[in-house]
C-alpha cells in the first residue's frame, strides 16, 4: 500500500498493469517521483482515460464520458444554460477550435474564469481516477505534442483523492504497519510539504507530527476522528512526507539528493545578484512593470484588465508558434523580431509579478517569459525558423486539403451516465430493482464523485435484497462523506432505519436530510409520519 523506493522506480519503468494490483494513487506517485513524459491510458470496463504527463506533472486528461467534456461541465455547474452550449458547441464544431475560446470570443467567460473551470474540469476527471479500484493501464512514451497550459500536480492530487476517495478499510491497512510507532515529517521529502494545499484539518495534524507522536497520541491531540486521521496519513506516508522515526535513520539515498539538490538551489537563489537600477529588470516602461505601484492601474490600465490580458496569453501560448507568440510575420527583418521578443519580455517579466494583486499569476508569467524565450531562439537561428516556416505551410494545406464537415454533426460516440441514470430510475418505479442496478452501476461507474448516483443505487440494490441492511447503510454514510451535501442519501438511510424498526436513527436522519433538500417534501413527511406512530 505504500512502496518503497525501489518498488516505485520499477512501477516507473513499467509499461502496464492491473489497477487492482498497483493503485492508481501509486502509479502516478512512481511518474511524479522519476519526473517522467508520457502517456496513461486507463480503461474499466466501458470508460477510458488518457492522461498526459509532463515531467511528473499533468496537462491533460482526456475521456470518453459525456458528462466530463467541458461544456457540460459548464452546464451542470449552472455556468451556461443548455441552449448557450449548443450554440456554442455548433460554432467550435464549426471552426475547429475549443469551446472555450469561443466562450470567452463571446464574453460568456473572461480569460480567468475560463481557466478556473478548465483546471477544474481537469481536477474533476483525474480524482474520479481514485474511486476505480478494478481496470487496466498502459504508459506510453510516444506523447504527442499537447497544448493545454493546465497543469496539475501529482502529490496535492494524490492527498485530495486519497482523502476523498479511499475506501475506509483500504486507508486503515495501508497504515496499520504505521500504528503503534512514533511518526515524523519527513526531514527532506520528495515533495516538499509546504508546496502543496493542505486543508485547515490536514495542516493540523501535519502540526502535530512536528514533535513525533503515535497514531493514538495524534488523535488526543488534535481531536480529529481517528478514521479521518487514517486516510490524511495514508496520503502522506504515500507520498513520503510522513515516515516512522525509527527509519529516519535509514535515509535513503533519493532523499539524500533531494535535499542537497534543494540545498543548492537555496544557495544559488541567495547568491542572484538583484536588478541593476536603469536595467531592463529595474525598467518601469513594462506593460506590467508598475505592479507595486499604488492605485487600481498598471500604466493606466486597470489591473483586473491586466490579470485577464496575461491569462488570455497564456491559455493560448502553446497553441501558438514561435511567429505568432512574439506578433511576427515570416517577412518581418531580424530587427523587428528582436523589438517584439524585447517587447514581448518587458510583458511579462516575472520579476514585476512578485509582490501586489498579481502576485498570483507570477507562475504563468513564467512559462510565458520561458515560451518567448525559446520563440526568439527558433527565429534567431536560420535553420529552425526554415524548418518552422516549411512546417506551418504544411499544415496549412493540409486544413486547405481537408473536406469540409457538417457544423452542426455531433459525435454521440460518448458514453451518457445521466440517461442511464434515468433508465434506472424509471426501472424503479416500476419495481425492476435487477435491471435497475444495472443502469445505475453503469452511471455512478461513469461520475463517481456524483453523490444522487451512488445513493440511488445503493437503495436499489437494499429494495431488491431488503434484508441486508448494514452494507447499504456503510455505503451511504461513504456517499456523505464524498459528497456531504447529499440529502438523498440521507433520506435513504433514515427509509432504512426506518424499515428496520429503528425510529430514534431514522429520525436523525430525515432531520439530516430535511436540511440538506428542503424543496423536497418526502423528508418532512418522514418525519410526520414517525411522530404520528409515537
Amino acid at each position: 500500500m505504500i512502496p518503497t523506493e525501489e518498488l516505485l522506480r520499477k512501477i516507473s519503468r513499467t509499461r502496464d498493469g492491473s489497477l487492482a494490483e498497483i493503485p492508481f494513487a501509486v502509479v502516478l506517485h512512481a511518474l511524479a517521483l522519476h519526473k517522467k513524459t508520457v502517456l496513461v491510458e486507463l480503461r474499466r470496463r466501458q470508460i477510458v482515460k488518457t492522461l498526459f504527463i509532463e515531467e511528473g506533472v499533468i496537462v491533460d486528461c482526456r475521456s470518453n464520458l459525456l458528462n466530463e467534456t467541458f461544456g457540460r461541465f459548464l452546464v451542470a455547474r449552472d455556468r451556461i444554460s443548455e441552449e448557450v452550449h449548443d450554440s456554442c458547441v455548433a460554432i467550435a464544431l464549426e471552426r475547429h477550435v475549443p469551446l472555450g475560446e469561443i466562450l470567452s470570443e463571446k464574453g460568456i467567460l473572461d480569460a480567468s474564469e475560463l481557466f478556473r473551470f478548465l483546471q477544474q474540469n481537469l481536477a474533476k476527471k483525474l480524482l474520479d481516477l481514485f474511486s476505480w479500484r478494478e481496470g487496466d493501464f498502459r504508459i506510453l512514451l510516444d506523447v504527442p505534442e499537447v497544448e493545454s497550459t493546465l497543469k496539475v500536480r501529482i502529490p496535492q492530487l494524490i492527498v485530495t483523492g486519497i482523502s476523498r476517495f479511499s475506501v475506509q478499510q483500504e486507508a486503515d491497512a495501508a497504515i496499520a504497519p504505521l500504528v503503534g510507532k512514533k511518526l515524523i515529517l519527513h526531514p527532506a521529502p520528495p515533495f516538499p510539504l509546504a508546496e502543496l494545499r493542505l486543508s485547515p484539518v490536514q495542516t493540523l495534524l501535519a502540526e502535530a507530527l512536528k514533535p513525533g507522536r503515535r497514531v493514538d497520541e495524534l488523535a488526543a491531540v488534535t481531536n480529529i476522528p481517528i478514521d479521518e486521521i487514517s486516510r490524511i496519513l495514508y496520503a502522506l506516508a504515500l507520498i513520503g512526507a510522513v515516515v516512522s522515526s525509527d527509519a529516519l535513520s535509514s535515509l535513503s539515498s533519493l532523499s539524500a539528493a533531494n535535499a542537497a539538490t534543494a540545498a543548492a538551489a537555496a544557495v544559488s537563489t541567495a547568491a542572484a545578484p538583484a536588478p541593476a537600477k536603469g536595467s531592463v529588470r529595474d525598467s518601469p516602461s513594462g506593460a506590467l512593470a508598475a505592479v507595486g505601484e499604488k492605485g487600481g492601474t498598471v500604466r493606466g490600465i486597470p489591473r483586473d484588465r491586466v490579470a485577464n490580458e496575461v491569462m488570455q496569453a497564456f491559455l493560448s501560448h502553446r497553441k501558438r508558434d514561435a511567429f505568432e507568440l512574439l506578433g511576427v510575420t515570416e517577412a518581418d527583418t531580424e530587427a523587428a523580431v528582436e523589438d517584439s521578443y524585447l517587447a514581448y519580455c518587458e510583458r511579462f517579466a516575472p520579476w514585476h509579478f512578485t509582490d501586489g494583486e498579481l502576485a498570483s499569476l507570477s507562475d504563468k508569467v513564467r512559462d510565458l517569459f520561458l515560451a518567448g524565450a525559446r520563440a526568439y531562439a527558433t527565429l534567431h537561428d536560420p535553420e529552425a525558423r526554415n524548418a518552422l516556416v516549411t512546417r506551418r505551410r504544411t499544415i496549412k494545406d493540409d486544413v486547405y486539403k481537408k473536406p469540409a464537415q457538417n457544423p452542426f454533426t455531433i459525435k454521440t460516440d460518448l458514453l451518457n451516465p445521466e440517461l442511464q441514470f434515468r433508465k434506472g430510475r424509471e426501472l424503479i418505479a416500476a419495481r425492476k430493482f435487477k435491471d435497475a442496478v444495472t443502469f445505475l452501476e453503469f452511471a455512478a461507474d461513469c461520475d463517481p464523485q456524483n453523490g444522487a448516483y451512488r445513493a440511488e443505487l445503493t437503495y436499489c440494490r437494499y429494495l431488491d435484497l431488503p434484508s441486508l441492511t448494514s452494507a447499504p447503510l456503510r455505503e451511504l454514510e461513504e456517499t456523505l462523506k464524498l459528497d456531504p451535501s447529499c440529502g438523498i442519501a440521507a433520506f435513504y438511510s433514515g427509509e432504512i432505519h426506518r424499515t428496520a424498526g429503528r425510529r430514534e436513527e431514522a429520525e436523525l436522519a430525515y432531520k439530516k436530510a430535511f436540511k440538506l433538500m428542503p424543496k423536497d417534501p418526502r423528508p418532512g413527511e418522514a418525519l410526520n409520519a414517525l411522530t404520528r406512530k409515537r
